[in-house]
């Protein structure tokens, strides 16, 4: 039983870490990408719906490319989960 409390919160904590160095990565891509754009002396306005646009672009290119990858790992909690709800009435 512990072993699969352990699993689960094993999986969880690397899912919230992977989703951490996402999130730094993109912030910086976004101070990036608006410094170049003030360079360019594009207007306040006009900058956020280019970064709109594009954290848009960004949600579905990540979809596509990691949609399996995140169905794979939700598949493996709920199995972890399930084995956790059911060992107790097993052993039984």
């Amino acid at each position: 039983m512990d072993a699969v409390n352990h699993a689960l919160q094993t999986l969880l904590n690397l899912l919230v870490q992977i989703g951490n160095l996402v999130m730094a990565a993109i912030v910086a891509c976004e101070l990036w990408l608006r410094g170049e754009l003030t360079l360019l002396q594009v207007p306040r306005p006009i900058q956020t719906v280019l970064m709109v646009a594009l954290a848009l672009l960004l949600i579905v290119a990540a979809l596509r490319l990691f949609g399996g990858l995140i169905r794979i790992a939700v598949i493996v909690i709920l199995l972890l989960i399930a084995l956790h709800v059911l060992l107790p009435v097993v052993r039984t």
